[in-house]
């Protein structure tokens, strides 16, 4: 799928995924980006179901090896003996989770939070199935809050189970999950309550503020996909504001759609809105990206910077939207394959203003190097760097335009707009400052 050349993994796994950036949702607790508590995520459904370890990967024959480790690798195998020949409840021995708690820990200390990771194996197929646009099980949901905020549904996904009831709305904020109440519960937790078998039901409690009611919804979760692109035609300014989601597989092919669409319709700008974005494939960032950039000599999306070298990443010719007036929604969860999208567009299109707030500061792209029971260490083995060589690894990207999103107002994405058939009016009485500057830089109005 990538024309790029990879690391390969050490044994003869599965075959190696293309270079990528973030994984879209969800992630490992610890790992979100900052701001965890505004962070949209898809409700959907991981059975995780327990494999067993390959033998003699990580037990006493392994440990045993004391004669290969040196320094403080020996440090890992004291250790390891330690625990497994001395500790008196023998029955809480789990090797298996002591594998994982370590590696995991290890991955930890390279300080590329939200990034590089350890994932079990049921992780990471969960996670290919997002980035591979495939099908999934849950109720589809947008949420957003968690911890000292409430679980606000954001938006509810075409087809889904929340959609055919007809009776959840963005805004609603879940309060219980099976008569369980989630108050102070992180998304993560909350969503792993909501998550489920297809076939199986889940009863949401829900608060609707605009109403100050609160009623009980019970939906059967069944498998849905969720768009990559949606767009959305705001009346009585012919603007076309447009989200990307992620940067999955058909990130470029449905963008690419949407904006064809848009141009047919003669539209006077457009919104790219990479709010919440987590990433994807960096071939899709590059082609993305390239669609609003003419190509030319010289002309690069991004630099990859190894270890002994770096490698420019051209513009790829033949982009539909070269010329249009562009505007770049971004905010604290735009990372990686987003963060290179913005930033490079910004760079070679000086004009193009980016409305919001800071990004995430990803810099690294992933490649997957697989362990022997079928996990996998996600790792960042190069560094991405901005047309002009600029790094963003641990910084971000600064809007030119700061605009923050009012603790009390919902984003409106496409979406939304679509859900409720928003007008004009009603857009700029939702208190989205963020797409309200935008629509003004595109407007003069």
């Amino acid at each position: 799928m990538t024309p790029f050349e990879e690391t390969q993994a050490p044994q003869p796994q599965p075959q190696q995924p293309p270079h990528y950036q973030e994984p879209p949702h969800p992630q490992h607790p610890g790992e979100m980006p900052p701001n965890t508590q505004g962070i949209t995520q898809l409700v959907m459904v991981a059975v995780l179901v327990v494999v067993s370890f390959a033998a003699g990967w990580f037990g006493n024959g392994f440990a045993n090896r004391q004669n290969v480790a040196t320094g403080d690798q020996q440090l890992i195998l004291q250790a390891w003996n330690t625990i497994d020949q001395n500790y008196i409840v023998t029955s809480s021995i789990d090797h298996k989770k002591m594998a994982y708690a370590a590696i995991d820990a290890m991955v930890a200390t390279l300080g590329d939070t939200g990034h590089s990771r350890f994932e079990t194996p049921e992780e990471y197929q969960q996670e290919q199935q997002s980035l591979q646009n495939q099908a999934t099980v849950g109720i589809g949901v947008y949420i957003s809050g968690g911890g000292s905020q409430p679980l606000r549904i954001d938006a509810v996904i075409p087809g889904s189970p929340a959609q055919k009831s007809g009776k959840l709305r963005p805004g609603d904020e879940i309060i219980a999950v099976n008569g369980q109440s989630i108050q102070g519960m992180t998304i993560e937790q909350s969503r792993t309550l909501i998550a489920g078998k297809a076939g199986t039901n889940v009863t949401l409690t829900i608060f609707r503020p605009s109403t100050n009611t609160t009623f009980d919804v019970t939906l059967t979760r069944e498998a849905f996909t969720a768009p990559t692109t949606v767009s959305y035609i705001i009346p009585g300014i012919n603007i076309a504001h447009i989200q990307l989601t992620q940067f999955s597989q058909d990130a470029d092919s449905s963008l690419r759609t949407a904006l064809k669409d848009a141009l047919n319709k003669h539209v006077a700008g457009i919104i790219l809105d990479l709010r919440g974005n987590p990433g994807g494939y960096l071939e899709q960032a590059q082609a993305v990206a390239s669609e609003f950039v003419a190509a030319g000599s010289g002309k690069n999306v991004l630099i990859a910077k190894t270890r002994t070298g770096q490698q420019a990443f051209p513009v790829l010719s033949g982009g539909v939207a070269t010329n249009v007036p562009l505007v770049i929604l971004i905010d604290g969860n735009t990372a990686s394959a987003a963060e290179i999208t913005a930033g490079s567009i910004h760079q070679l299109r000086p004009s193009v203003q980016l409305v919001g707030e800071k990004t995430f500061g990803t810099g690294t792209i992933l490649n997957t190097f697989f362990l022997s029971d079928g996990s996998a260490l996600v790792l960042g083995t190069e560094e991405w760097l901005l047309p002009d060589g600029t790094s963003v690894y641990h910084k971000g990207i600064q809007p030119t335009q700061v605009v923050a999103l009012p603790s009390n107002a919902i984003a409106v994405s496409p979406l939304v707009a679509q859900e409720e058939g928003l007008t004009l009016a009603q857009i700029q009485a939702s208190g989205d400052a963020q797409l309200l500057q935008a629509i003004q830089d595109l407007t003069g109005k």
